[in-house]
């Protein structure tokens, strides 16, 4: 008698694994700066110290001093004759659109003539940062760009390198800051280093956004109370509404 058997199955189905997206890992890191003017005329100070500030409502400390934020700085005049200028300041800043695409082929220069300016920051953009591979996983992507100086005419030299890696499913942002330290024109010179994009799955595009010229400008403002406030943009969406629990102006009282 002949008995036939059959072997134990395997996966069924047969089929393949369907594709996967890679969480992001990039996001963008900027800083929002302002100085805002409380009062012509010397008040007391904060009522409680950075209890008493307030950023879209929330305090950037409780009520038992634990921080309701991150990576922000604070720093107080009273609007004395006197008061000394706040040294984290960086000066009056004025900042050009630029908004061109950086290919492989072709840099995009600019030129600066404002001979007052001591230092530029450059705003790199990229709209999405991922790349789908043929199985349909979608990945994180690298790029490396670099800017360059020229000082009238002199020849350029490399201030920034850098190679990005990561993912980003929305726009990324990364500042440059650097020096500016030769004779004017100075022209600036962005490079996209890496190839460009090899079709519709890869996204990488790399766009110079902005350029902002810095006059370091040391001013103390006397007679004028001050709040000057530094925070990571990303905590926010838009600049937050500041509100500041103060005693009050000085007023000599007659005897």
């Amino acid at each position: 008698m002949q008995y036939i058997r059959g072997a134990g199955g395997g996966d069924k189905g047969g089929g393949n694994e369907p594709p996967t997206e890679a969480a992001d890992s990039l996001q963008s890191v900027q800083y929002a700066t302002v100085l805002d003017l409380i009062s012509e005329g010397e008040i007391q100070g904060l009522d409680d110290g950075h209890k008493s500030v307030y950023l879209d409502g929330t305090p950037v400390l409780d009520s038992g001093g634990n921080t309701n934020f991150s990576g922000y700085t604070v720093l107080t005049r009273q609007g004395t004759q006197a008061q000394i200028s706040i040294d984290a300041l960086d000066g009056s800043e004025s900042e050009v659109a630029v908004g061109a695409q950086i290919v492989n082929a072709t840099p995009v220069v600019r030129q600066i003539t404002n001979s007052n300016t001591n230092r530029v920051r450059v705003t790199l953009r990229i709209p999405s940062f991922r790349k789908i591979e043929d199985d349909g996983d979608i990945v994180g992507q690298e790029v490396t760009i670099k800017i360059e100086v020229q000082y009238n005419g002199g020849g350029y030299n490399l201030v920034k390198q850098d190679t990005i890696k990561g993912k980003s499913s929305n726009v990324y942002l990364r500042d440059y800051l650097f020096d500016l330290s030769g004779a004017f024109p100075v022209d600036i010179k962005f490079t996209r280093v890496s190839g460009d994009d090899a079709g519709s799955k890869e996204e990488s595009q790399t766009w110079w956004a902005s350029y902002t010229e810095i006059v370091d400008e040391k001013l103390s403002y006397p007679n004028s109370a001050l709040m000057y406030l530094r925070f990571d943009s990303r905590q926010f969406n838009n600049i937050p509404a500041r509100k500041y629990l103060i005693r009050g102006i000085k007023v000599k009282l007659p005897s």
